[in-house]
């Protein structure tokens, strides 16, 4: 059976309208806002990093492959993190 996916507004909430609707992408990193102070002690995620440096994730992974951009100081999880203090010292370069 192929699904058709068909346009509707966004306010309309039929069930089977909306299994039709195409789902949008996930799984690349976001640019997030930073809200830290580098100077207080703190940790930075990926998408603040985006932010700091204004590059893509893509770059980003490119960037810490190269050496350009120190490898997280740690994870949690899955999810890796810099202290504010290893990004002060990358951006002072």
């Amino acid at each position: 059976m192929a699904i058709t996916y068909i346009n509707t507004p966004k306010h309309i909430s039929n069930n089977a309208t909306q299994a039709a609707i195409k789902p949008t992408k996930i799984g690349h990193s976001k640019a997030l806002p930073v809200t830290i102070d580098l100077q207080n002690i703190g940790r930075l995620r990926i998408g603040h990093l985006m932010t700091l440096f204004s590059i893509s994730h893509s770059t980003l992974y490119n960037r810490i492959k190269t050496g350009l951009i120190p490898k997280p100081d740690g994870t949690d999880g899955s999810r890796p993190f810099w202290n504010t203090s290893t990004i002060k010292a990358a951006l002072e370069k």
